[in-house]
C-alpha cells in the first residue's frame, strides 16, 4: 500500500505546501497542536527505501500512515484503510500497478557551504556565553585548555530546542561540543558535533550532510609546535587536539572509513611540505592495529616510512594524556629510539651513511 502512495502528493492533499516546487520543497506540519508558521516538513527516504516525512521544528515524523492518522485524527488501522481506498485497493479485484516514482538523487557538495562557517561562528559565540558553561566544563575535563579551544574554534551547540539551524547541519538532538575540521589553511571545511550525553541522544557524533559539506577525511588542528619534528596521526579530533596542545604537529583521521591511497598521499605531502617524519598513534585495540598496518603500507607505497606509537592498553591518546602527565615524554623517548634504530640500520660505504 505504501508503494502505491506518493508521499509528496499526499502531503499536497492533506497539508499546506510552502509554495515552493522542485527539490527541497517543504510543507507545514500536519500535527494539529503545532502552529508551524514557517513550513518545516521535508521528505526523505529511509535506508529501506520508504518515503517518510519529518517536521524539523517540532520533530514530528512518520510515513504516509502516520500523516493520515495525524490529519484525520484516527488510529493507524483506519489510516491504512483510508490509504488503501485512495490507492484503489479493492477486495476481490486485481491490484493496480505500482506507479514508478522518479526521485532526484541528492547531489553531494564539492565545496563546503557557507552554512558550515556560520554554524561554527555561532557555536563559538555560544561557548563563550552562559549557555556554553556545560560544554566548557566538558572540554576542560578532557584536558583541553582555553588557548587550544579558542585557536581551533571549538564551540557549543545548545540543541535545536534552543538554537535554530539550517537543514543539513548537525541535528542538535542535545547539547554538544562543536569541533570544526580545519584544513591546512585553518579554514573550517567540516564540523563534528560531539554530544555530551550520547546515551540520551542515541549517538556520540553528528555531522553535516553530504549536500552541504564533503567529508574531508582529515582535519588539521592549529599547530602549537613541531615536537620531535614529527607529524602525529591520530584517530579523531579529541586525540589530535590533545597532541597539538602538547606541541606535536598533528592530523586527525575522521570517520570510520579505512584510510585509502588519497589519504596516504595527502599525509605524505603535508609531512614533506613541513619537513616532518610521520608517526601513527592509533587506539591500542584490534581496529587500531588494523588501521596502523593499513596506513603504514599505504605510506610505504608513497615511499614514506611511518612509526607506530601505541598508547597503554585501554587508552586512546586523550585518555592517556589525562592518566599520565608524562605521556608526551614517553612518545619523545619512543621516537628517539626509533630514529636511532633507523640510523643504525642504514648501510655505510667508505664511512658515509646512505
Amino acid at each position: 500500500m505504501l508503494d502505491r502512495t506518493d508521499l509528496a502528493s499526499l502531503l499536497d492533499e492533506l497539508t499546506e505546501s510552502s509554495g515552493r516546487s522542485g527539490p527541497g520543497r517543504k510543507w507545514h506540519c500536519p500535527v494539529a497542536d503545532h502552529d508551524d508558521h514557517h513550513a518545516s516538513v521535508t521528505m526523505f527516504r529511509d535506508r529501506h527505501g520508504h518515503e517518510r516525512w519529518r517536521c524539523w521544528s517540532a520533530d514530528h515524523r512518520g510515513d504516509a500512515v502516520d500523516l493520515v492518522a495525524s490529519v484525520r485524527h484516527c488510529d493507524r488501522l483506519d489510516a491504512v484503510d483510508w490509504l488503501a481506498t485512495r490507492a484503489g485497493l479493492i477486495p476481490d479485484r486485481p491490484l493496480p500497478p505500482i506507479p514508478i516514482k522518479r526521485t532526484q538523487p541528492a547531489v553531494a557538495a564539492v565545496e563546503p557551504s557557507p552554512m558550515v562557517e556560520r554554524y561554527v561562528r555561532v557555536c563559538e559565540s555560544v561557548l563563550r556565553g552562559p549557555q556554553g558553561r556545560e560544554v566548557r566544563d566538558w572540554l576542560h575535563a578532557r584536558g583541553l585548555n582555553d588557548d587550544t579551544i579558542r585557536t581551533n574554534r571549538i564551540g557549543a551547540d545548545p540543541g535545536r530546542k534552543v538554537m535554530r539551524r539550517d537543514r543539513g547541519l548537525p541535528y542538535g538532538a542535545g547539547i554538544a561540543a562543536v569541533m570544526p575540521a580545519l584544513d591546512p589553511a585553518t579554514r573550517a571545511v567540516y564540523v563534528q558535533a560531539r554530544y555530551l550525553d550520547p546515551d540520551t541522544t542515541g549517538r556520540k557524533y553528528d555531522n553535516p550532510s553530504a549536500a552541504i559539506a564533503p567529508h574531508p577525511r582529515l582535519a588539521y588542528p592549529v599547530p602549537s609546535g613541531e615536537r620531535c619534528q614529527t607529524l602525529l596521526v591520530c584517530e579523531g579530533l579529541p586525540d589530535a587536539l590533545t597532541a597539538s596542545q602538547a606541541g606535536f604537529r598533528s592530523v586527525a583521521l575522521l570517520g570510520a572509513q579505512t584510510p585509502d591511497e588519497s589519504v596516504a598521499a595527502r599525509l605524505a605531502n603535508y609531512a614533506a611540505n613541513h619537513g616532518l617524519e610521520i608517526a601513527i598513534a592509533a587506539d591500542p585495540d584490534a581496529a587500531g592495529r588494523r588501521l596502523t598496518a593499513t596506513l603504514t603500507d599505504l605510506l610505504d607505497q608513497q615511499q614514506v616510512g611511518a612509526r607506530s606509537i601505541i598508547p597503554p592498553e585501554g587508552l586512546d591518546v586523550n585518555a592517556w594524556a589525562l592518566a599520565d602527565p608524562t605521556w608526551h615524554q614517553t612518545i619523545d623517548a619512543q621516537l628517539r629510539r626509533a630514529s636511532l634504530a633507523a640510523s643504525a640500520d642504514r648501510p655505510e660505504i667508505d664511512g658515509i651513511d646512505l
